[in-house]
């Protein structure tokens, strides 16, 4: 059986004053201000001796190593734009993709891209003609609609012009029912 052992408290977070923050800050920027200097004049000497740059031809210049260069993101910018093997890689993917490649992306976009010119002039002359077509028929909806319109206008000032006639003879009509209940209003029903 094992022995019990005591536990220990957890630890409590340190605190730092201002000032011992200030000068973890201040020590902390002199470090990588000097990994950047280290690293760029390495690159300058490589230059300077016609040499590749990578990660072990910076280490043999300055002991500079790659996880200190990874930490720091000015040192890593300027590793990756003076790498030889990233410049190359840079190099190689900005060729000029060739017609084909162009090509394919657009006409995945726009199946329209993928018509040889002649097709697409006689997809646009027949989409021309039904839309003249089509604004012939608009035009001759829009011609039968004003006459009709303008001979409910018509009829309309007919029966302004008549409404006294028929005024007239709704009164007729409504006296001569009048007239025929008194006559005949005192006959049994059934007769």
């Amino acid at each position: 059986m094992k022995p019990k052992t005591k536990r220990r408290p957890p630890r409590l977070p340190r605190t730092y004053s201002d000032a011992q923050l200030a000068g973890i800050k201040q020590s902390t920027t002199a470090r990588r201000l000097a990994t950047v200097e280290r690293l760029r004049t390495a690159i300058d000497a490589l230059r300077a001796k016609r040499q590749e740059i990578s990660v072990q031809t910076i280490y043999d210049e300055c002991g500079l190593r790659y996880a200190a260069i990874h930490r720091n993101p000015e040192a890593s910018a300027l590793f990756r734009a003076n790498s030889a093997h990233l410049v190359a890689a840079k190099k190689r993917n900005k060729r000029r993709p060739s017609a084909e490649e162009e090509a394919t992306p657009l006409a995945l976009l726009d199946p329209l891209l993928s018509y040889k010119k002649p097709q697409l002039v006689a997809r646009l002359r027949s989409v021309q003609q039904q839309l003249l077509e089509a604004q012939q028929q608009q035009a001759l909806l829009v011609e039968a609609r004003l006459k009709q319109e303008a001979k409910v206008a018509e009829l309309e000032a007919k029966l302004a012009v008549l409404e006294p006639y028929r005024t007239f003879v709704m009164q007729m009509r409504a006296q001569m029912q009048r007239e025929e209940q008194g006559r005949f209003g005192d006959l049994p029903p059934g007769v």
